[in-house]
């Protein structure tokens, strides 16, 4: 019997849609973690920088990823200083890239 490999452990038990979901809202929850923890913030400090109560950076940090929307974590790193671009290639292709914005300095 041969091994069946998956794109992420949701797609072993979820269908392909929310599967995909799940694995976004994963990375994101990682970036986003790794991004408070390289500024050495409490989750208080996290939370006044993100506008949002210490209890949604709790949940945020300890993965409770079911309690966020795509579009709520993407507010996020826009307010922690990153820019989220769609870029459609074709009708049916397009890619997300995240990066920090540039700031110009006077």
């Amino acid at each position: 019997m041969a091994l069946k490999f998956y794109d992420s452990p949701f797609h072993v038990t979820h269908d392909e849609d929310i599967a995909n979901k799940m694995a976004m809202k994963v990375d994101l929850s990682i970036m986003l973690t790794n991004l408070i923890n390289d500024k050495k913030w409490t989750q208080s400090e996290a939370a006044t920088v993100l506008g949002v109560k210490q209890s949604r950076v709790s949940e945020l940090m300890n993965n409770k990823i079911e309690k966020f929307t795509i579009d709520a974590m993407f507010d996020m790193l826009d307010k922690l200083g990153f820019k989220v671009k769609l870029a459609m290639q074709t009708a049916d292709e397009a890619q997300i890239s995240i990066a920090q914005a540039v700031t110009s300095q006077s």
